[in-house]
C-alpha cells in the first residue's frame, strides 16, 4: 500500500481538490469508484495486520476519495475519527487540512477555521516546509472567503516565502499561491502589484501545464486589467480564459468570464458582445428572469466574486 502524504498543490484555487462533484464526467466517476473499491480492500488488509499507522493511512485514503465523490458527510466523519486518534503528525495534517477544505467549500467558515488551525498546529510539530506552506495557503483562502483581506494577504505572503525558500521544483505550488496572492492584491486595489504577481503565476502555470491555474490567472488578469482601464488587454485575457475553461469544462470560470466580458462590452460600447455574454448568463440562471437587464444596468465589478 502506498504511503500517502498531505496534498501539496494549493488550490482556491487552492490546494483543495480541483474536481467539483457537480462537474464530474462519467469517466471521472468511474475512476473514483474504482479508487474507492481499491482503497476499501486495502483498508481491510491492513486492519488484519493491526498496524495503527497504516490503518490511519488507509482510512485517510478512503475518506479523501469520498470527499472527491461529493460524499461530504461520510468523508468528514472518517477524517474526524482519524484526527482524534492519529499520532503521526503527517496523517494529522492531512486529516485536518482536508476537513477544513471540505467545510470551506460548504461555506462553513468558522468550523473550517477550527480545523485549519489544527492542521497548522500539526504542521508546526511536523516542521516541514511543504506542510506549513500548504496550511498558510489554506488559511489565506479561508480569510479571503470571509473578506478579511489583510489576514489573507499575510497568509499568502508567508506561503510564497516558504515555497520560494524550498529546495526542489516548486513551480506548481508557487503558481497556485501566486495566483491567490495576485487576486487578493487586486481586491485591495493594489492593481499593478496584483497583475504582476498574476503574470508570474501564469508563466509558472504554463510551464507545469496546470490548466486550471492558467485559466484562473487569465480570468483574474481580465478582472485586474478591466479595473485598470486597459480594456483591450482585458478582453484578450478574458477570451483566452473562456476558451481554455470551455475546453477543460471549468464551468465556474466560464461563468465568471461571461460576467467580465459582458461588462467589458458595456464599457467599450460593444453592445453585441455585452448582450451575447449577459444572455448566456441569463440562460444559465432561468430562476432569475431579469438577470440580463440587471447586469446591463450595474457595474459588474462591484458585485462579482471570482473565488467562491
Amino acid at each position: 500500500m502506498r504511503k500517502l502524504k498531505p496534498p501539496s498543490a494549493e488550490s482556491p484555487s487552492g490546494e483543495e481538490p480541483r474536481l467539483e462533484p457537480e462537474r464530474r464526467d462519467e469517466y471521472s466517476v468511474l475512476k473514483e469508484r474504482e479508487a474507492l473499491d481499491a482503497y476499501t480492500r486495502a483498508r481491510e488488509i491492513v486492519r488484519a495486520e493491526d498496524d495503527p499507522e497504516r490503518i490511519d493511512e488507509a482510512d485517510l485514503n478512503v475518506a479523501m476519495v469520498l470527499l472527491q465523490m461529493g460524499e461530504a458527510r461520510k468523508g468528514e466523519e472518517g477524517l474526524r475519527e482519524i484526527l482524534l486518534r492519529a499520532r503521526d503528525n503527517r496523517i494529522g495534517v492531512a486529516a485536518a487540512y482536508n476537513l477544513a477544505s471540505s467545510l470551506r467549500k460548504q461555506g462553513r467558515h468558522e468550523r473550517a477555521m477550527v480545523y485549519a488551525k489544527r492542521a497548522f498546529e500539526r504542521a508546526q510539530s511536523l516542521g516541514t516546509t511543504d506542510c506549513l506552506a500548504m496550511v498558510h495557503n489554506l488559511l489565506g483562502n479561508l480569510y479571503l472567503s470571509q473578506s478579511y483581506l489583510d489576514q489573507a494577504l499575510a497568509e499568502y505572503e508567508r506561503a510564497i516565502a516558504l515555497r520560494e525558500a524550498q529546495d526542489g521544483d516548486t513551480r506548481y505550488s508557487r503558481a497556485i499561491v501566486l495566483e491567490n496572492l495576485g487576486y487578493c492584491l487586486l481586491l485591495k486595489q493594489r492593481l499593478a502589484e496584483g497583475t504582476a504577481r498574476l503574470r508570474d503565476a501564469l508563466d509558472l502555470a504554463r510551464q507545469v501545464e496546470d490548466r486550471r491555474c492558467e485559466a484562473e490567472c487569465l480570468q483574474d488578469l481580465c478582472y485586474g486589467l478591466l479595473l485598470m482601464g486597459d480594456h483591450e488587454a482585458a478582453v484578450r485575457c478574458g477570451q483566452s480564459a473562456l476558451e481554455l475553461s470551455a475546453r477543460a469544462e471549468y464551468a465556474d470560470i466560464q461563468e465568471n468570464c461571461h460576467y467580465l466580458l459582458g461588462e467589458l462590452g458595456s464599457r467599450m460600447g460593444d453592445l453585441s458582445a455585452r448582450d451575447e455574454h449577459f444572455q448566456r448568463l441569463q440562460s444559465l440562471h432561468p430562476e432569475l428572469p431579469f438577470l440580463k437587464d440587471f447586469l446591463c444596468a450595474v457595474d459588474v465589478t462591484q458585485i462579482i466574486t471570482l473565488k467562491r
